[in-house]
């Protein structure tokens, strides 16, 4: 649903508005967080939606492990995509190209310290990858406000945002049905995988692939 706030940043910055990149990218995040309830309370109940859906038990169990690591990345994401078009709109790009390669260098090692110094499992791994979705998201927005160049685009917080949420929305449903379309022929293949014989090497060969 973030996919409209990069039309309206190219739209505001081709038009000197240069305040409204700001407006949108924190409209973008209101509403991306708000749709992030609905996808949290999915990812809670996991396990039984799993089971409804006839994976086997020792499956949905484990996933729903994973899953509920990654519960803190859904706002992560619903944050930094936003962030990223406010920058891409400004043909800003090599900062967050620093951050995020500095973040998998990271990202690397945190994920080992779980594995194999903790001991901590998928939950471990999951939630760590949450995390380094939020340092990126931290390191960025401290970029937008720190640097002297965004000071036309970021004016700070604004009560802006909070106006023309509907017509965001609207302009947003088509492009997320879209992108929803291209993403869940992949997810249904994991869905009807572990529905067949040996489902445990079955998704391991998916995954590989």
């Amino acid at each position: 649903m973030g996919s409209a706030v990069e039309t309206l940043c190219g739209q505001a910055y081709g038009a000197n508005k240069h305040e409204m990149l700001g407006v949108y990218m924190q409209r973008a995040i209101i509403v991306l967080v708000v749709t992030g309830i609905p996808l949290t309370v999915a990812y809670i109940f996991c396990e039984p939606i799993l089971l409804l859906l006839g994976e086997p038990p020792e499956l949905a169990s484990v996933a729903a492990v994973f899953v509920y690591g990654l519960i803190p990345q859904i706002f992560g994401y619903a944050v930094n995509f936003p962030i990223q078009k406010f920058l891409q709109a400004q043909s800003v790009v090599a900062p967050s190209t620093y951050i995020s390669g500095a973040t998998l260098l990271l990202h690397v090692f945190l994920s080992w310290a779980a594995v194999y110094w903790f001991d901590t499992g998928l939950i471990g791994t999951s939630l760590t990858l949450s995390l380094s979705w939020w340092i990126i998201v931290v390191a960025q927005f401290v970029y937008i406000v720190l640097a002297p160049r965004f000071k036309r685009t970021w004016t700070g917080l604004s009560i802006e945002a909070l106006s023309g949420l509907g017509a965001f929305v609207k302009l947003s449903a088509a492009s997320a049905v879209m992108l929803c379309l291209e993403t869940w022929y992949f997810q249904v293949l994991v869905l009807i995988t572990g529905l067949l014989d040996n489902p445990q090497l079955s998704l391991d060969s998916i995954s590989v692939w």
